[in-house]
């Protein structure tokens, strides 16, 4: 069993939290489970007033959405943890394993459609080969 397990998902699709949740909960028994969520960084697209209110809006909602799986993910209260974090989308699931001293990451990775040959998206192949932990990922 692994004490700190981190499980990135993308709020828009089921899939990547669908296997890895329940695998992530499993693998680290009585341990914890940070459930990280990565919006990326829409850089200067958000500098003008009206522009950062719709980007709050957003991460008011991601954020609601977040705790709702997480919630209805979590065997006991208090077991998983939420995390909501705005970047490279690769770069924060590394950092947000740092933090939570993670013992493994899980996650879930379709199959790129352009490059059939390779087996990972872009996101996932970073996480890989930079983790400061094991990574295991599942097929989708």
């Amino acid at each position: 069993m692994f004490r700190s397990v981190v499980v990135p998902i993308d709020l828009a699709q089921p899939s990547s939290w669908s296997d890895a949740l329940p695998r992530g909960r499993e693998l680290a028994g009585n341990g914890l489970v940070t459930v990280v969520a990565v919006i990326p960084d829409l850089g200067q697209a958000f500098e003008s007033l009206e522009a950062s209110a719709s980007a709050e809006r957003m991460v008011a909602r991601s954020r609601k959405r977040l705790a709702e799986i997480v919630e209805s993910a979590a065997k006991t209260p208090g077991s998983m943890r939420q995390e909501l974090r705005t970047g490279s989308i690769a770069h924060e699931i590394i950092q947000a394993a740092k933090t939570a001293h993670a013992d493994l990451i899980v996650l879930s990775s379709g199959r790129p459609e352009a490059t059939a040959e390779y087996p990972l998206g872009s996101n996932a192949a970073q996480v890989v080969r930079h983790a400061p932990c094991s990574v295991l990922v599942l097929r989708r």
